[in-house]
């Protein structure tokens, strides 16, 4: 009998699993799509932009691409294992002239000797506004990049304040991301050292930073409800592109990121937008940025996950106008 048992329970097994892969590709087929349809939902870069690359004071190099000139200046940050692209819809919208950063290990960005901490990720920032002579601008930061920005307007106000008006941070947190999301598809919270090992083994491989197979569902994580497929496979596509060893390198940063204490120190005018089904910077995370920063406002969309930028271009484009 127990052997029948057995036989049983492994053939159960065997057809649970069965159906989870069925599952799971009949989902990844649902939001897959091809290039065209991503350049089609107007979400490619446009070909008029300006690309530039920033020596750093360490050795690295930032890649920016601007557009437009005279006017008011948009300063755009990206997050974690993103990049320019994200900023698609407002690089075409926006008045004036309109700077997007590509972070560090990100894309055409290198690293330089003094790595991935969010400290020199700040300095980026700064020393790509020195030359690209950036005065009175709105910075905006998306996720991870709301986090430079922070640090940066916290530990090195008076240089901010030489570029920087007013900032507006979007889908973002003041504490740390302790491994949920996309992060957790890997690794799990504070497991640096493992997510170190296992990071650095894929980039031996060559392979990406994700499981086989991952991308697609963690692409369509970052996003709220019924999800345009074409920007799920736009963020799907800049997912599988991230160097792993640069993810290893900003991981621990972004697990120990910690400002709350901090915050009324701000001296920047402040606006914080969220999505209301933002699962990976949720609501909870905005609230206390505002509770915090001296005269902050919110800003919270309904049904919006954590892609602002793309679920809710043209909303977030009117409010940076505002």
């Amino acid at each position: 009998m127990s052997v029948r048992r057995a036989a049983l329970g492994a053939l159960g097994s065997a057809a649970a699993g069965s159906a989870l892969y069925v599952l799971q590709r009949a989902v990844s087929a649902r939001w897959r799509t091809g290039s065209g349809e991503v350049a089609a939902a107007g979400l490619s870069l446009p070909a008029d932009l300006r690309h530039r690359f920033v020596a750093t004071s360490d050795g690295g190099r930032i890649h920016v691409v601007e557009r437009g000139g005279g006017g008011p200046t948009t300063v755009l940050v990206h997050g974690i294992m993103l990049g320019v692209a994200t900023w698609s819809p407002q690089l075409r919208a926006l008045p004036g002239r309109v700077v997007a950063v590509s972070q560090r290990g990100h894309g055409q960005s290198r690293a330089g000797t003094e790595g991935y901490g969010f400290e020199r990720l700040a300095a980026d920032l700064l020393e790509v506004m020195a030359d690209l002579e950036v005065r009175d601008a709105l910075l905006v930061g998306h996720s991870m990049g709301g986090m430079v920005a922070e640090l940066c307007a916290l530990t090195r106000p008076d240089d901010l304040a030489r570029h920087v008006k007013g900032m507006v941070l979007v889908s973002t947190s003041p504490g740390p991301v302790l491994g949920t999301g996309v992060a957790a598809l890997r690794v799990p919270a504070l497991a640096g050292a493992a997510a170190a090992r296992a990071l650095g083994a894929a980039e031996r491989r060559g392979s990406g930073p994700l499981p086989k197979g991952a991308t697609v569902w963690a692409a369509r994580l970052c996003f709220g409800a019924s999800p345009v497929p074409a920007q799920v496979e736009l963020v799907r596509g800049m997912l599988d592109a991230m160097s792993p060893g640069a993810l290893a390198g900003l991981l621990p940063h972004l697990f120990a990121f910690e400002v709350r204490d901090r915050l009324p120190d701000l001296a920047l005018p402040v606006h914080v937008v969220v999505g209301s089904r933002d699962v990976l910077t949720p609501p909870r995370a905005a609230r206390a940025i505002v509770e915090r920063a001296p005269g902050a406002e919110l800003t919270v969309l309904a049904g919006c996950g954590h892609m602002v930028m793309l679920e809710r271009a043209e909303a977030l484009c009117s409010l940076l106008v505002r």
